[in-house]
């Protein structure tokens, strides 16, 4: 059900999951420096020590036709719920009061051109509109119609009688002379054609403390967009996302069973057991879905009453398989729904995403599985291995922790809301995209190989209380270190500790093509150098076989830089099992204390910023040293010293 406000679509999931936060890890958010600009009398100003409202985002170039879909969002920056009666709005030409919407203290409101324009891209309806009448329920702001030109204007706060400027944004080409504003203007990031600035919604950076907006100092530094920022800048946001809900992953201690499995060596296994023991439900997203047997266990469980339900990636590089599109209607024929995320059926503005690369499961709601691995045969191959296999290198955890669980079921519900977004498709047999594979087509059923002796014949499993974090994107997959993550994990490591990385990829740089390391850093390679220059050791293995010369880059980047500096960091190219290093791992033994990071995340500045990806981090010391374990074989066979 559609909701007014955004702040009000916490589901109940999420709300268990708050009351098992454990840790939340203290820290500073970095503000910029700079005061404002005197501001000049062109509009009086009141002295306000204490804001109440803040503009917090602006959504100037629509996806729509002639962008009926513009909107502002509001901020409620004060420790009291405030009413916006007596505020107006305005473009820099036109100017439209507020009727008396309020906010609780430390929320946000949108207010749109259309509410139902609004709703049809962003999900949810607005708390007001300007424009148009297009929802009797959505309250109208009066006076002039509000027009947010897409070469540049302002977006002005003012409160009435008398008139005084609250808050200013100006974007783009505006006017940077503006009262209440100081230096340039805020300009979308869009560094490639995965970061497009239409459809772009500007947005004040979070404090991740509290997740309000950071202090305002009037200046594009305050924006997420900003350029100078390589953490929490150079960010985007488009229609859709859900910021509020999980923009901030908590550090929790979890209690439960922990399960790590590695790939090709033992993951079918473990994950066809997982799928199978289903009683009540399965929910499955993946970037493709090819694998025959598994299919036909989700088809099982299916016929036997089990609510299976697939969410797939709708334009993955290559196209929708064949063999996909067989596996969905192995599924689909026995009571299961497999659905797509799509930008070309039901009138679909855009995909939220670049691309759906998240790759986990939720069943019965008591277990999770995040992988690295999609749901084929190369990475989950299901021959007999007693005289070897071939696959990909991966890895998969298994684990039962309520909140984890939780959390996971909650960030798929919010993805799968066909009610509520449009970029949602059910397969059907006759659509000749996202249905039925041709008549006759035979599908493939072999898996394996010799190529490979695997390493470790079973998974290992911990039972207790375990610290464990999300790593997601694109809310969160780059939070500051003080508050965990990826960079916060790696920062731990210092004079002799250990560092191990094992990846697809690694980009040598963001950005533009045009842009260097220097210029537009990947933070994942700074954080790994950074903590070589700080004493640890540090080892990066980077897929060869998949690789069409950018890890080579890296690999000739990194060794360059440890040469000339001489840090103990070595890094390689590999291929140990026969179809590629596949996985996105990262483990940290710092002090003693071991750390993992698995899951779908690749070093691409999309992955982190565009793509839906999900992976967990965990301290175990025993599932740390057994992925290290795995790491060093690997290692060794690419030609590295022990």
């Amino acid at each position: 059900m559609c909701t007014t406000w955004r702040w009000q679509r916490l589901r109940p999931a999420v709300a268990a999951l708050a009351l098992v936060i454990g840790v939340v890890l203290a820290g500073s958010t970095t503000q910029a420096a700079s005061p404002s600009s005197p501001r000049t009398v062109f509009l009086p100003l009141a002295a306000s020590h204490h804001p109440v409202w803040r503009i917090s985002a602006l959504y100037y170039d629509g996806l729509m036709t002639d962008e009926p879909d513009e909107a502002v969002q509001l901020w409620n920056v004060s420790n009291h719920a405030a009413s916006l009666a007596g505020y107006t709005l305005s473009d820099g030409r036109r100017t439209a009061a507020f009727p008396a919407l309020t906010a609780p203290a430390g929320a946000g409101l949108w207010c749109a051109y259309s509410a139902e324009a609004f709703w049809t891209v962003f999900g949810f309806k607005p708390a007001c509109e300007w424009g148009l009448d297009s929802d009797p329920t959505v309250p109208n702001l009066t006076g002039g119609v509000l027009r947010f030109a897409n070469a540049g204007s302002q977006a002005l706060l003012q409160r009435a009688a008398p008139l005084t400027l609250v808050d200013a944004l100006v974007y783009e080409q505006g006017n940077v002379n503006q009262p209440g504003w100081s230096g340039p203007s805020v300009q979308p990031y869009a560094p490639t054609t995965a970061f497009p600035a239409e459809g772009q919604v500007l947005y004040r950076k979070p404090d991740w403390a509290t997740g309000r907006p950071i202090a305002d100092t009037d200046t594009a530094a305050d924006w997420a967009q900003d350029p100078a920022d390589h953490i929490t800048g150079r960010r985007v946001q488009y229609p859709g996302w859900n910021l509020e809900e999980f923009g901030r992953p908590p550090l929790i201690v979890a209690s439960g069973t922990f399960t790590v499995a590695l790939a090709p060596d033992n993951i079918f296994d473990l994950v066809n057991a997982v799928l199978a023991s289903a009683q009540r439900s399965i929910r499955l997203s993946s970037y493709t879905f090819e694998h025959v047997a598994l299919a036909q266990t989700l088809a099982n469980r299916a016929a036997r009453g089990v609510q299976v339900v697939v969410l797939l990636e709708g334009s993955p590089v290559g196209g929708i398989t064949h063999q996909e599109r067989y596996c969905a209607q192995l599924i689909e024929a026995a009571g299961g729904h497999v659905w797509f995320m799509v930008s070309d059926r039901n009138d679909a503005t855009h995909e939220r995403y670049e691309h759906l690369h998240a790759k986990y499961a939720v069943v019965d709601r008591r277990l999770l599985l995040i992988s690295s691995e999609n749901f084929t045969p190369d990475a989950m191959p299901d021959d007999d291995k007693s005289d070897g296999t071939a696959g990909r290198r991966g890895a998969a955890i298994v684990t039962d922790a309520a909140p984890l669980v939780a959390h996971a079921l909650a960030l798929f519900r919010d993805d799968l809301d066909p009610a509520n977004h449009r970029d949602l498709v059910r397969w059907t047999a006759s659509d000749p995209k996202y249905g039925a594979p041709p008549a006759g087509f035979v599908p493939s059923t072999q898996s394996g190989g010799t190529f490979y002796n695997p390493v470790i014949a079973q998974p290992a499993t911990v039972f207790g209380d375990l610290t464990a974090q999300f790593v997601q994107a694109p809310e969160a997959a780059l939070a500051p270190p003080a508050y965990g993550g990826l960079l916060g994990m790696v920062a731990m490591a210092g004079p002799g500790d250990t560092v191990l990385v094992e990846q697809l990829y690694e980009r040598e740089h963001w950005g533009r093509s045009t842009d260097t390391p220097q210029t537009a850093p990947n933070p994942r390679l700074n954080a790994y150098l950074d903590a070589a220059r700080r004493g640890a050791r540090v080892r990066i293995l980077l897929d060869a076989f998949f690789d069409t010369g950018g890890n080579a880059t890296t690999v000739a980047y990194l060794s360059q830089v440890a040469r000339a500096e001489g840090l103990d960091l070595e890094v390689r190219l590999g291929n140990p099992t026969g179809s590629g290093i596949h996985n996105k791992m990262v483990l940290v033994q710092a002090g003693g204390r071991g750390w993992l990071h698995v899951g779908s995340l690749n070093g691409s500045e999309a992955s982190a910023k565009r793509n839906r990806e999900l992976a967990i981090q965990l301290q175990s010391n025993p599932l740390t040293d057994y992925l290290a374990a795995a790491f060093w074989r690997d290692w060794l066979a690419a030609g590295g010293n022990p």
